[in-house]
């Protein structure tokens, strides 16, 4: 029961690496609350968790709009008496190389990374704060460091998450809370389809995979899960500003 006590908002948690998350954090004793745009799917992890004993709820959430976000913060707060862990997850990815894309794709994409962060972070800090402080974890993405041909909004978007992190992890260390980032590399998820079908498929996907990926294949939503439990656990209590990858080996 390694997060025994803590008290998780989890911003679009409701599918893949999110729900594997939300899944292994109940296990380990964590009061969650799934706030995702896909209600129907949030609540079906969360039916999902009642063996556990563990509160766990879900609410609807669009990470777009500022009132949404604000209203879900206060929602988690309320139904699980304070928030001391807030983990992000809600992301979108829109290809095409840089001469091609269009600028409402690009909007897009740093509306759900990189603006959608922002706004988790304000709104659920104060809450954090007020519990005596906690562990905050965003998701980026082995692109935001090293981006790929085709992948240059996401990598923008993705790498300004990074960079946002680092950042606040300063300004929040003075009040316990303390901000790391999760960077999946080739996670086996639907999230990864529009990038597959850039590469040509799933044969040629797979192909890229084994030659570029160390341990030659796809990780799994249960392999990345362990590193929000920890990151969120009283073991990483002295790790702030990171980067925690989770990606086979690509980053050496």
């Amino acid at each position: 029961m390694r997060l025994a006590g803590k008290k998780a908002l989890m911003i679009g948690a409701a599918t893949g690496i999110g729900r594997a998350a939300a899944i292994q954090f109940a296990d380990n004793g964590a009061d969650i609350v799934i706030a995702d745009i896909n209600r129907p799917a949030a609540e079906e992890t969360v039916a999902s968790l009642a063996k556990t004993g563990r509160h766990a709820s879900a609410i609807a959430c669009d990470v777009r709009e500022e009132a949404s976000v604000r209203d879900a913060v206060a929602a988690a707060e309320s139904r699980m008496n304070g928030i001391d862990t807030l983990v992000f997850f809600a992301g979108l990815q829109r290809l095409g190389h840089a001469e091609q894309f269009s600028a409402a794709d690009w909007d897009a994409v740093f509306d759900v990374n990189a603006r959608g962060t922002f706004l988790a972070t304000k709104y659920a800090a104060p809450a954090i704060r007020k519990a005596g402080g906690g562990s905050i974890i965003t998701t980026s993405s082995l692109a935001g460091l090293r981006g790929a041909p085709g992948m240059t909004g996401y990598a923008a978007a993705k790498g300004a998450v990074i960079a946002y992190t680092v950042a606040l992890a300063q300004e929040l260390a003075p009040d316990n809370i303390r901000v790391n980032s999760v960077l999946p590399g080739w996670i086996d998820t639907p999230f990864n389809n529009p990038a597959i079908a850039l590469m040509g498929g799933v044969e040629a996907h797979g192909e890229v995979v084994k030659r570029i990926v160390p341990l030659g294949r796809q990780g799994t939503p249960d392999e990345v899960a362990p590193i929000y439990v920890f990151l969120a656990s009283e073991e990483s209590r002295y790790i702030t500003a990171k980067q925690m990858m989770v990606d086979g080996g690509m980053a050496h």
